[in-house]
């Protein structure tokens, strides 16, 4: 089994090689084509090597009111005069400190600009880390597949608490080497939000991210004489310098926004209707929006985002760069200088892929992808569910 070194960067684009020289002289390069949608759909894409019209995860939160951590805010239905942005983050704080099997990034994510009336309609789609057994109910993720094959692996970077990257990957040592060490590098991602990925800030963290991994690089090949290296993003950045007050706009049609069941994401508004008289209200507030257009089924084919059911919205409405909504399920948008969840087809949406051993042609490399090449490399048979190829070249791929 041929050892295989990983690096994971969240949001690095492809056009900001040109400030790290050591990822940059990796001799096999293509563009990561990104699913449409954030972290909680790119990551079990990735992991389990399907598309989110079978992992089922595009939100973080979905319309489940049989299961919702929040039965105890139906009260709020008739308490309205309580409900403030001061009470929603109490609030949020309680319902977090005692939910149970709360291991995931989020947790139980923010509810800011969401009236308390609703929370009851939503459930959390994460309730574990992606590393985790079980982290998705419908198909494993690479670490299943490697847990049930026997095979080791170790994961360094993506400990809460355990300190920055410099910390946790500088001070790691390959006492033993294992089948897959992936080392998970987060901090571009919120240093772009907050600066942008092209400002001074975030520039000298990607030179000494670059540094580090090198270290890690060469520390390794003294110890392994063959083996597999890759390093990919799932991502890239947009610069986001406009907003767009959904609640305003609803407010000139002489509508309140909270008379809809709806959750509003960095640029995605979602809608569920209790009758065909709020669908048309809906529908002719939103159509006025330029900056945006409500996804249609063509769209949901297209991106692989066909769902069995409404968790994610009877409508979704996507707001396209560089635009972003102002009040929205986590804040108020404005620490926001780049954004990414934007639609795949914008260049500057792609991620990257980089690799040390020859790649298949192509010109864009897929998260689905991941899973298979992993699996190619350790010499396991890959699920003939999967919806990525294997990305090296004459790679003698196991259907299983």
């Amino acid at each position: 089994m041929r050892p295989v070194l990983t690096f994971f960067f969240d949001a690095l684009k492809p056009e900001s090689l040109k400030y790290m020289p050591f990822l940059d002289s990796f001799p096999y390069k293509r563009r990561m084509r990104s699913e449409l949608g954030h972290s909680v759909t790119c990551h079990p894409s990735m992991y389990s090597g399907v598309h989110p019209n079978k992992h089922l995860q595009w939100f973080v939160w979905k319309y489940d009111p049989g299961n919702t951590p929040f039965r105890w805010a139906r009260v709020f239905k008739y308490l309205g005069f309580v409900d403030n942005v001061g009470s929603r983050y109490f609030l949020h704080k309680y319902t977090r400190q005692y939910r149970p099997n709360n291991t995931s990034w989020f947790g139980v994510p923010l509810l800011v600009n969401v009236p308390l009336r609703y929370w009851p309609y939503f459930n959390v789609v994460e309730d574990r880390a992606w590393d985790e057994p079980g982290y998705l109910k419908t198909y494993p993720t690479v670490f299943d597949i490697l847990r049930s094959h026997s095979v080791q692996f170790e994961i360094v970077g993506m400990t809460k608490g355990a300190g920055s990257e410099f910390n946790q990957i500088g001070n790691h040592r390959f006492a033993k080497i294992r089948p897959w060490t992936y080392f998970f590098l987060g901090s571009i991602d919120g240093y772009s939000h907050k600066y942008g990925q092209d400002a001074p800030e975030t520039i000298d963290r990607m030179r000494r991210l670059d540094q580090l991994v090198e270290s890690k690089y060469r520390a390794y090949e003294q110890l392994v004489p063959e083996f597999d290296v890759f390093v990919f993003s799932d991502h890239g950045h947009i610069p986001a310098p406009k907003r767009v007050d959904i609640h305003a706009v609803f407010q000139q049609h002489g509508v309140k926004l909270s008379r809809f069941i709806h959750l509003i994401e960095s640029n995605y508004a979602r809608f569920w209707f209790r009758n065909d008289r709020e669908r048309a209200i809906v529908e002719r507030v939103l159509s006025g929006m330029h900056e945006g257009l409500i996804l249609q089924d063509e769209h949901f084919h297209r991106y692989h985002l066909e769902m069995p059911d409404n968790r994610y919205g009877d409508l979704v409405f996507y707001l396209d760069a560089p635009y972003l909504f102002s009040k929205t399920i986590w804040g108020f948008s404005r620490g926001q200088k780049s954004m990414h969840g934007y639609l795949p087809d914008h260049p500057a949406s792609d991620g990257l892929f980089l690799s040390q051993r020859p790649l298949v042609a192509g010109e864009h490399a897929e998260l689905v992808d991941i899973l298979p090449t992993l699996l190619a490399s350790l010499g396991l048979p890959i699920p003939g569910y999967a919806d990525g190829q294997v990305l090296w070249e004459k790679a003698e791929a196991l259907n299983g």
